[in-house]
């Protein structure tokens, strides 16, 4: 079991198990800080996990208070080098029906995205709670479609696993789960087209634009040199950040206003 570890208000890791007693054991780490794997749809403290306490979906539903919670993270590692192969593959029509297992998957996957959407307003607005087990399955929908993304334009190689979850990939999406949702905030989600799909969308636009002249330069770098600049890749995944913490706020998957940055 690898486990990812919340420090100095960011996820860092993963490290396996033995590591993370170790630093139990030297002081390195509090019994309260907040631990998480893939298995989980909300964060712990660590010593749930390693502790001898066996963690499961059945304890998802307690409230505990979590650092961070709402927070959109989203971490692409840049590969020192990139497969000169690899990204010949990513020239249309051939990414496409590479991927056609994913998006065939993924395209049913957000027609049921829509209905736990409805469920968790109308619960939302009931309980000021987002469902533990369908909050675990929603933003793993959206963590699988960052991953392809991500594969697809080339930010990293290799080909992303089919299937929910799996954070054993160089692409690490992951929004914190809040223990309360705001009902207010439930509320005004029927007007976030206009305060946040106008000035969100309008600045998207123009990265868009962007990014896809840095990702036809990308290309060929990585075609002649096997390497992707850097200053390019950050731009890219903050294109992604951007996106998901958007898309994170208007499906009431997190309460937190994006900000205008793709910053981490």
């Amino acid at each position: 079991m690898q486990i990812y570890l919340f420090l100095n208000s960011k996820q860092v890791g993963p490290y396996p198990v033995e590591q993370v007693q170790a630093m139990l054991g030297d002081g390195t780490l509090m019994p309260d800080t907040q631990a998480w794997h893939e298995t989980l749809p909300a964060w712990v403290p660590v010593t749930q996990l390693v502790g001898g306490t066996a963690v499961t979906e059945e304890v998802v539903d307690e409230e505990v208070e979590i650092p961070g919670e709402g927070e959109v993270i989203l971490r692409v590692t840049h590969q020192a080098e990139y497969s000169r192969s690899q990204v010949l593959l990513r020239i249309p029509p051939w990414v496409l029906l590479i991927y056609l297992p994913h998006l065939f998957c993924l395209a049913f996957l957000s027609v049921a995205w829509v209905g736990c959407t409805v469920i968790a307003w109308l619960a939302i607005l009931g309980t000021a709670s987002y469902p533990a087990r369908l909050y675990y399955f929603v933003t793993r929908i959206l963590q699988w479609k960052v991953r392809v993304a991500s594969c697809m334009v080339g930010l990293t190689d290799g080909y992303p696993s089919l299937g929910l979850g799996s954070n054993d990939e160089p692409t690490h999406p992951l929004i914190i789960r809040q223990v309360r949702f705001s009902r207010v905030h439930g509320i005004l989600r029927f007007f976030s087209p206009i305060y946040v799909g106008i000035p969100h969308g309008i600045c998207l636009l123009f990265r868009q634009i962007a990014g896809i002249i840095l990702f036809v330069v990308a290309f060929f770098a990585v075609l002649f040199t096997g390497k992707y600049p850097k200053g390019m890749h950050d731009f890219q995944v903050g294109n992604f950040r951007w996106g998901m913490r958007v898309m994170a706020y208007i499906t009431m998957l997190s309460d937190r206003y994006p900000p205008f940055s793709g910053k981490p």
